[in-house]
Order: C-alpha cells, then sequence, then structure tokens
C-alpha cells in the first residue's frame, strides 16, 4: 500500500479488503468511509461496487457510479484520492475474453453468445468473473488498496465461496485456473483480508457470528476488525428521572414534561442496555477487536458525514471484554 499517514495499520495490511454484512447494516457506507479514510493517509483507493450500487459515487462527491472508472474524490491534504466503478458478471465476462486476446467483434459476438449459457449451467461462475477481475486489477496494481463492497451477507460466503467451489467441480483448464487464482488472492493474508459489518442488534448479530466462522475457518480469510455500525451514545444521563434532574438542576418541571421526559429516558435505557448485550455476546461469540461507528441522527447520508464516520473508523480498535480477563 502506499504511504498511509494517518490511516489504522490494519487498514494498511493488504491490498484488497472486502466489506461484507448482512443487507442493511450499512456495509456501503463503511466501505466508502474506509476509502475515504485510506485516502486521507495518502493511498490512492479503489472502491469497486459488485453489486451496481451506484448510490456510492455521490454519496463520495461524485457521479453514480458505472462500469466506467471515475475519480470520486481527491485529497490534497495527503495527495490521496478515491476512484470508483462497477463491476458486473457481463463486463467481467468481457473483460476475462480480452484478456484470453479475443479481438473486438469476436469476443462481443462471444460474450452475447455464451455468458447466458456459461452462467446458467455452471453454478457459482457468475460470482467467479467478478472476482477473477477483481484479481486482475491487484495484479496490474490498479490501486494502492482496492476495496470491494460485497452482495449482502445471504449472498456475501456464496461469492467468496464461488472459487472453491469451481475448483472441485473443474479438474483442469481456464475455469479450474481462475478458480486457483482467485483463491490463492482471497486464501493470501497478505493480499486480501475481510471487514464485516453490523448492527448491535440480534439478527445481524447472529449473522454476522456465522458469517465469521465461515469466512475465516472455511474459507481462511484474514479479518480485519469487525465494525458495529449505528451505535447509540452512552447517556450517564439516562440513570436518573427527569425529577431527580430537575431537583438536581434546582429548576421547576411540569407534570406532563416530567413525564415525557420519562419516556425519553426508559427509551434510551432500553436502546442501551440492548446494545450493551449483543456488545456481550459479541465478546462471547467474537472474540475480536471491534470498532464502534456513532448513530448519525439525519434521515440522508451526504459526503461530509462520510469524514465523521471515517475519523471513527481510525479509532483504535476495542478488545473483547473476554480477551482482557
Amino acid at each position: 500500500m502506499g504511504p498511509v499517514q494517518s490511516a489504522p495499520v490494519w487498514l494498511g495490511r493488504t491490498r484488497v479488503l472486502v466489506v461484507v454484512g448482512k443487507g442493511g447494516v450499512g456495509t456501503s457506507t463503511v466501505a466508502a468511509s474506509l476509502a475515504l479514510l485510506a485516502a486521507k493517509g495518502g493511498a490512492d483507493v479503489l472502491l469497486v461496487a459488485v453489486d451496481g450500487k451506484p448510490g456510492l459515487g455521490p454519496l463520495l462527491g461524485g457521479q453514480p457510479l458505472g462500469p466506467e472508472e471515475q475519480t470520486l474524490r481527491i485529497v490534497d491534504r495527503h495527495g490521496g484520492r478515491v476512484r470508483g466503478r462497477t463491476i458486473s458478471p457481463q463486463q467481467a465476462f468481457g473483460d476475462y475474453l480480452e484478456l484470453k486476446g479475443f479481438g473486438g467483434l469476436l469476443r462481443r459476438a462471444a460474450k452475447a453468445a455464451s455468458f447466458d449459457v456459461i452462467a446458467g449451467s455452471t453454478p457459482g461462475m457468475e460470482h467467479l468473473l467478478v472476482l477473477g477481475k477483481i484479481k486482475e486489477l491487484d495484479r496490474e496494481r490498479a490501486a494502492d488498496l482496492i476495496i470491494v463492497d460485497a452482495p449482502p451477507a445471504g449472498h456475501a460466503a456464496p461469492f467468496l465461496r464461488s472459487a472453491s467451489a469451481l475448483q472441485a467441480a473443474a479438474a483442469s483448464g481456464p475455469v479450474r485456473d481462475q478458480a486457483d487464482e482467485v483463491s490463492a488472492l482471497l486464501a493470501d493474508h497478505r493480499r486480501c483480508q475481510s471487514l464485516l459489518v453490523t448492527l448491535p442488534e440480534e439478527t445481524p448479530v447472529n449473522e454476522v457470528i456465522e458469517l465469521a466462522r465461515d469466512l475465516e475457518d472455511d474459507l481462511g480469510l484474514a479479518l480485519a476488525p469487525l465494525v458495529v455500525n449505528a451505535c447509540w451514545p452512552e447517556r450517564a444521563g439516562l440513570s436518573i428521572t427527569a425529577a431527580a434532574a430537575a431537583r438536581k438542576q434546582k429548576v421547576t418541571m411540569p407534570i406532563p414534561a416530567r413525564r415525557a421526559l420519562d419516556e425519553v429516558i426508559r427509551f434510551g435505557r432500553v436502546r442501551l442496555d440492548g446494545q450493551r448485550e449483543q456488545f456481550a455476546r459479541l465478546d462471547a461469540g467474537l472474540p475480536m477487536p471491534r470498532i464502534h461507528l456513532p448513530r448519525l441522527p439525519v434521515a440522508r447520508l451526504f459526503p461530509q458525514h462520510l469524514d465523521v464516520l471515517a475519523d471513527a473508523l481510525a479509532a483504535v480498535p476495542i478488545e473483547p471484554e473476554s480477551a482482557s480477563r
């Protein structure tokens, strides 16, 4: 990785970072924030959306993402930048044919005639084509860091498992060669790591624990610190009632206002108690360093919000309670 001055050490360990999580936990936002954080440290970052999520472009201040690469943000202070693009299976297949020396006309004909047949008859081939393109980008040193916004958790394991599945299905030939090379990338802890994203809620925590076991134990991927997104802030004031707070401040508070505030306090306590419970479950079921991102009280994220999240991602990861005992 290029000269990173302010990004955390773990972010510079590999050239490919695959961001994975259950749908709705904010993986795309985290991927964009990580790209910004690395660029602030001086890296040339390529952000790849494999599910065709064009919204990542505007979130970084650029145009919606497409198959053509574009510069999304330049960080003047350290010379870093974020570029972005999508990679679809169809495009990856065309690029593969070009890599193998097919001419333009023949490549278009082969692409149109054979992609649907290949994809339909070879389970996992669409995923392998996309991963193969990412592997080629890494081989070409297309960026200091390639951040991959992977499919949601239900599709992430098949996406990342496609290479090993096709290794078992193909004894030889170009498909086996591609599967071998992709598997080598994913298993090389100097080249690739995966970053898991979750929310401090029961179902996302269940899924991230299961997904982590799949990726680390079954596929041998290196895991970056776990990111817990949208965390509620601790509020010491939730430990007392509105009436007690009013007496402490020597103010008079009408009964309706006290009742309304007590409801807010109860809501906050329930949220924080539930969040602490999920942190404890992560300590027990997934004892690894993690980073807590703040819950932003906005209806829609804009580029300036990524700076807040990027700063939070730069924090020293929290060690699980079980590891400190």
